[in-house]
């Protein structure tokens, strides 16, 4: 007979699912206060080691632009790895076949895959990180040699625990996403700012300069070098803006397809000018390095601009053809053509935007062509080496 006020004690299972459920609350807790994914996976795999009672923990992010690589490499239990696996070990196999592994026991094995100080591993317990159909990694526990199997039951409350992590992981990645697409947003605004206001500005001060040192013909030197001061600054000036902005556009335009790129840069040109741009891309661009992309964008920005300016043109045309080893661009319009002392100004120092692309393209060992079509206007011709001898 049991006496009214007696404390009763809950049964092992009930304990224990006590125990669970203040874990998973914990989890929760720790998902919506983590304000980096890093800290995120770190929080975790702690909450899973725990969750389960194992010795040892871990978690692995595939990267999903290289599915032998990984993104992520978290452990709990185990001091941390001084760099991140090769994912060739058995925690892999989740991820690769999208489905658990649960081994009661594991041989004694040495790799040389093994980074130094590999702990030994006895039990094994492993579960995919999913994402609807999408894998993105495994979540997996283990014990010392000798210790206890994994259970069913264990497997079955991984694998719900991975779920919910796989929803949390993606929710972290969106808000990553979302952030660094405002910031790129304020870069592309504050650029296209810089270009349209600052360095037109500094160009056409620098030509009404041009235009007055002519038209003082010699007379007056002191004023002749004081113009010539102004417009030693003026380029100055111009050249210091021009590399703020490409430093802007390179942040603007990283890891974008270079396709994507020039399909919004001819959209708004064509919009803003209202010369008819056509693009014709051939090839794979997914081959190009972000490097190369950002000067094949470069190139393209400057070609339109003058274009805009110079050419007269109702219509510009950009082409672009992707080899295994190299990128060739074709900027052409159908203006009035260059103009016949273009030579000498290069040689005096004018045409600033030109030098700028025939440095560009010469810094990565490309060539750089510009002349006059045969049915009038002008082409801009660039051939890119994108792989290393």
């Amino acid at each position: 007979m049991s006496l009214p006020f007696a404390k009763r004690v809950p049964a092992p299972g009930l304990r224990r699912r006590i125990h669970e459920l203040e874990q998973l609350i914990l989890l929760n807790r720790k998902i919506a206060m983590q304000v980096d994914l890093d800290g995120l996976l770190q929080a975790i795999v702690d909450c899973a080691r725990e969750l389960i009672g194992a010795q040892m923990g871990g978690l692995v992010v595939a990267d999903p632009d290289n599915a032998r690589q990984l993104k992520h490499f978290k452990v709990s239990g185990v001091p941390p790895a001084d760099q991140l696996p090769q994912g060739h070990g058995l925690f892999m196999v989740p991820y690769r076949t999208g489905r658990p592994v649960r081994v009661d026991a594991l041989k004694p094995t040495v790799s040389q895959l093994q980074p130094p100080n590999h702990p030994a591993i006895g039990p094994f317990l492993g579960v995919p990180l999913k994402s609807g159909s999408t894998l993105l990694g495994s979540l997996f526990l283990a014990e010392a040699p000798g210790g206890r199997p994994f259970t069913q039951r264990d497997q079955e409350l991984l694998r719900a625990f991975a779920d919910q992590v796989a929803i949390a992981i993606d929710s972290a990645e969106t808000r990553e996403r979302l952030t660094r697409l405002s910031v790129l947003e304020e870069r592309e605004r504050i650029s296209y700012s810089l270009h349209s206001s600052v360095a037109q500005n500094l160009f056409l001060l620098k030509v009404e300069l041009e235009r007055l040192e002519q038209a003082l013909d010699g007379e007056r030197p002191d004023l002749v070098e004081r113009v010539r001061t102004m417009m030693e600054l003026a380029d100055s000036g111009l050249k210091d803006m021009k590399s703020v902005i490409f430093a802007l556009s390179q942040s603007v335009f990283e890891h974008e397809r270079l396709s994507v790129t020039l399909e919004r840069l001819t959209a708004e040109f064509r919009q803003s000018s209202g010369i008819d741009c056509q693009l014709l891309i051939q090839g794979n661009d997914a081959l190009l390095s972000d490097d190369i992309a950002h000067i094949v964008v470069q190139l393209v920005e400057e070609s339109l601009t003058n274009i805009r300016k110079h050419s007269h043109s109702p219509l510009a045309m950009v082409s672009v053809t992707v080899d295994d080893e190299r990128v060739a661009l074709a900027v052409q319009d159908v203006g009035i053509g260059l103009p016949e002392d273009l030579e000498g100004r290069l040689d005096q120092g004018g045409s600033y935007g030109i030098r700028a692309m025939q440095s560009l393209v010469a810094k990565v060992g490309g060539t750089f062509q510009l002349s006059n079509n045969d049915e009038g206007g002008a082409t801009v011709r660039a051939t890119i080496p994108h792989t290393r001898p």
